[in-house]
């Protein structure tokens, strides 16, 4: 008689709801990183800005220019602050997110141990059941007149 065991479906479901659980937490350190590189792209853009700034602050600009150069800079300011509070609430979710990864594990782990040590009582009561057939299968034999 082959092994069942009874809780394998449910072992399927845990297995997929952790890679469901980690594919979301992928998907939130992914835009972590995407939001860091929008952060370094716009402070990288914020210095090139300013840098021309500076180029043409030495040749003479008029009042209108130095207000809309405070007025990109306040901009760059903004969008800067934007992306960091959008980096601190998916940093967040990555917390949240780690903890329902690790239960989702710890769940589909607990039913992988008891499936294994289902199986091992499975094997040792074969193994003795095969053993009892042996020795009754022995005792017969002797028995038997010759």
């Amino acid at each position: 008689m082959p092994f069942i065991f009874s809780l394998e479906s449910l072992l399927r479901f845990r297995i997929s709801q952790e890679r469901a659980e980690r594919l979301k937490l992928e998907a939130i350190v992914a835009e972590q990183s995407r939001i860091r590189a929008w952060i370094e792209d716009l402070a990288g853009a914020a210095i090139e800005a300013q840098a021309a700034f500076q180029q043409r602050l030495a040749s003479g600009v008029t009042g209108a220019d130095l207000q809309l150069e405070l007025s990109r800079l306040a901009n760059f300011d903004l969008a800067r602050n934007q992306l960091r509070t959008r980096l601190a609430e998916a940093e967040q979710q990555r917390v949240t997110q780690a903890e329902a990864f690790v239960r989702a594990r710890r769940n589909r782990e607990i039913l992988e141990e008891l499936r294994r040590r289902k199986l091992r009582e499975y094997r040792l009561h074969e193994a003795r059941r095969e053993q009892q057939d042996l020795d009754d299968l022995f005792l017969m034999r002797r028995e038997e007149p010759a």
